[in-house]
């Protein structure tokens, strides 16, 4: 919505530079606003700003803090036989990575989306987002994934060789998260209207069928092939806890429903505001208001998406007593030894808690 109401600010001798070898900047202009000229909410962008900034902060503080501890305590139990560990810690570190971009997201709220660090990190920064969204998801799918297998299946070259696939497959992952958002991040371009705003910038000619290949893709492997997959296999996890009924059988029954729930309200939302947007771009014809409002609140919308990073390690880690074992493991460590306990009582405690954990 700000490159839109910079456009519509536009003054008409304004110069821009020469992107005539991908459309002509008039009928660019028409193309982003066509369907605003005659529709307003009165929504007011500065109350906007400053609700985004506030939530960007919040998730940037508190998934800085919660991905830092999780990767430290990983870390340092590399060689734990928690066979979803290794997918886990990477998952830590794909959503810290989503993370550290936050600051940039946050100085362009409060410069009114202003771009003011040139081309290279116009692509970089989406580059580096979209690298670690994705491989966020992914990991989150092959743990749902693994966590089932492990739970259900005993087929005996699985049970030989687990490790080494997951180590494949974690390499796969971010194989694949350094490839899928090449075809968006190729053209996204610094362009100066009233100030530089960095924005996907395909060529005009061809600007319907890069925004449907664009949107498809993030659709598709960001949500509509792992939210199935996730959901699925969490659900079999549960039954397959359910049924071997245990005291804490229904606790941890409700946390793997948690698991579908927090991902489903975290993405669905953005997904669904994207797939409404790309049948706006190819000319379907939606409510003028509907639209609006939309691209109003796509950076709140956006915004709530990145909560994954908050829940993650809360919902992997935090409410994990394997991992509460592992932090005070971790801590015990860089306690000094002569002050672990006055004799061998202090470590006498550790250790006690750390078995009842």
């Amino acid at each position: 919505v700000s490159i839109t109401t910079s456009i519509m600010e536009y003054e008409s001798d304004t110069q821009f530079p020469d992107y005539s070898d991908q459309h002509n900047w008039t009928d660019f202009e028409g193309y982003f606003n066509y369907t605003f000229l005659h529709c307003d909410l009165g929504l007011d962008a500065n109350v906007k700003r400053v609700v985004l900034f506030i939530l960007q902060l919040i998730i940037f503080v508190m998934g800085l803090v919660e991905n830092v501890v999780v990767i430290w305590v990983n870390w340092h139990s590399w060689r734990s036989k928690d066979p979803i560990h290794l997918y886990i810690l990477n998952m830590a570190i794909a959503d810290l990575g989503v993370v550290l971009t936050m600051p940039v997201w946050m100085l362009e709220v409060i410069l009114d989306y202003t771009w003011l660090w040139g081309d290279f990190l116009c692509k970089f920064s989406h580059y580096f987002y979209f690298v670690s969204m994705y491989s966020s998801v992914f990991f989150l799918t092959c743990m749902s994934i693994d966590r089932y297998l492990c739970l259900a299946w005993a087929w005996p070259p699985w049970q030989r060789h687990q490790h080494q696939i997951r180590r494949v497959t974690c390499l796969g992952v971010w194989v694949a998260s350094l490839i899928a958002p090449i075809p968006e991040t190729v053209h996204m371009k610094v362009l100066p209207i009233i100030e530089p705003i960095c924005l996907f910038l395909a060529p005009l000619e061809a600007y319907d069928t890069w925004m449907l290949a664009v949107s498809l893709v993030t659709l598709i492997i960001g949500f509509l092939i792992p939210f199935p997959f996730i959901a699925v296999f969490n659900v079999l996890t549960a039954m397959k806890i359910k049924s071997l009924n245990r005291p804490e059988s229904q606790k941890h029954c409700a946390l793997i429903y948690a698991y579908i729930f927090v991902f489903a309200v975290s993405w669905l939302p953005f997904h669904l505001t994207s797939l409404l947007f790309m049948l706006h771009v190819n000319h379907v014809s939606l409510n003028c208001y509907l639209i609006h409002a939309l691209y109003f609140f796509y950076d709140v919308i956006d915004c709530i998406a990145l909560l994954h990073c908050v829940m993650n390690p809360i919902l992997y880690n935090f409410l994990s007593k394997s991992f509460k074992k592992k932090f005070l493991n971790a801590v015990v460590k860089y306690i000094p030894k002569d002050k672990r306990g006055e004799g061998s009582m202090s470590t006498t405690d550790h250790t006690i808690v750390i078995a009842r954990e």
